[in-house]
């Protein structure tokens, strides 16, 4: 049975479900659904529990912090130095000179570029959802896309007024077991009432101790790119985790991690 996990802002949904992971059997369950109201809001006391979860996690192996994994999902720092669409091929350029041979790059690298299969050419999905949304002001009155063959590109380009975009690509990820994308769809939906861009996201597996927090302020911060460049505010975030784990090695084992998310702030609004 799925579990719904609600707040204005970011933080309180993922220590709450964080917490709810840490007394489960094998810390893990199916189908977290976390929704957030305000994504790009945080309190003083947000920013603290972030800055606290970014300092555990460099100290692993990998060193990698929640604002290292924020930006595989969107390089918000690049989008506000150059701007769009200057900062599309400036990321671009950079990733492609640091990527380690073999690994398939970040997620904001597959929403900024794929080939499209049927032509040959290189085509960047973001932009279309974008340039799509903002034909709504011109009168355009689709409010989201047919659910149809999501995993492949063509469904982004040949619809019109399709506002889905998918990570998962069948003809390269399909025979891997591992090192494939945990972020399997992104559908962006326009709210008329609200003229806000809501944004679902479904990962097949997600990590709440080393990626879950990071990835939501990625993935708010997409949500805000793609709001307001296509002129419209960001709306309600809607996370779906079909299987959730609290790995806790990524604080250091159990007792560490129970430690962490009992002096982490309280999740109330």
């Amino acid at each position: 049975m799925a579990k719904l996990f609600c707040s204005e802002r970011i933080v309180p949904v993922w220590l709450s479900a964080a917490r709810s992971l840490a007394t489960m059997p094998a810390r893990s369950d199916r189908n977290f659904v976390l929704e957030i109201a305000s994504p790009t809001m945080l309190s003083d006391g947000d920013v603290a529990a972030i800055n606290a979860v970014d300092t555990e996690l460099r100290k692993t192996d990998d060193g990698i912090g929640v604002y290292t994994i924020a930006a595989t999902i969107f390089p918000q720092r690049m989008y506000l130095r150059h701007g769009r669409p200057n900062f599309y091929a400036q990321f671009l350029t950079a990733m492609k000179k640091g990527k380690k041979p073999g690994t398939w790059g970040t997620y904001a690298m597959r929403m900024m570029e794929r080939t499209h299969p049927r032509t040959g050419e290189a085509i960047n999905p973001l932009e279309v959802i974008v340039t799509k949304l903002q034909k709504t002001g011109e009168g355009t009155k689709y409010q989201s896309a047919y659910e149809l063959g999501l995993h492949e590109v063509t469904d982004v380009l040949d619809n019109e007024v399709g506002g889905e975009l998918p990570i998962y690509a069948p003809a390269s990820d399909g025979g891997k077991a591992t090192n494939i994308p945990c972020l399997s769809h992104l559908s962006f939906k326009l709210d008329r009432t609200r003229k806000a861009v809501d944004l679902t996201a479904v990962y097949r597996s997600h990590h709440y101790g080393r990626r879950a927090l990071g990835n939501l302020i990625g993935l708010s911060q997409l949500q805000a790119f793609v709001a307001i460049e296509s002129g419209h505010s960001p709306g309600v975030l809607t996370c779906v985790s079909t299987l959730a784990h609290l790995d806790v090695e990524a604080f250091g084992g159990v007792a560490a991690t129970n430690a962490l998310l009992t002096r982490l702030p309280p999740t109330t609004v």
